[in-house]
């Protein structure tokens, strides 16, 4: 089996699901060990403790899973208004 990737929004104030203000991922393994990341304004995923913090209710910011195709849509939104910031 691959490695399972799951994609979340993040929702912040006014932003949506169909706009959200970033994107984190958890990247499982077979053996159920796990990676979350977070897409950074270099385009890059950088390790984040997030998800794991809003799964204890933690997190400031509410999360909503999307698909791997919302994912792609959601990126290409974000390297545009995070281009546009530099």
């Amino acid at each position: 089996m691959a490695e399972k990737i799951t994609y979340y929004a993040i929702l912040v104030d006014e932003y949506t699901i169909d706009r959200p203000a970033g994107l984190l991922r958890r990247r499982e393994a077979e053996d159920g060990a796990f990676v979350d990341e977070g897409l950074q304004k270099d385009m890059a995923w950088h390790r984040t403790g997030s998800v794991v913090e809003w799964e204890f209710g933690n997190y400031s910011n509410e999360l909503e899973e999307v698909s791997e195709e919302d994912a792609r849509r959601i990126i290409e939104d974000l390297r545009v208004r995070w281009s546009a910031l530099s």
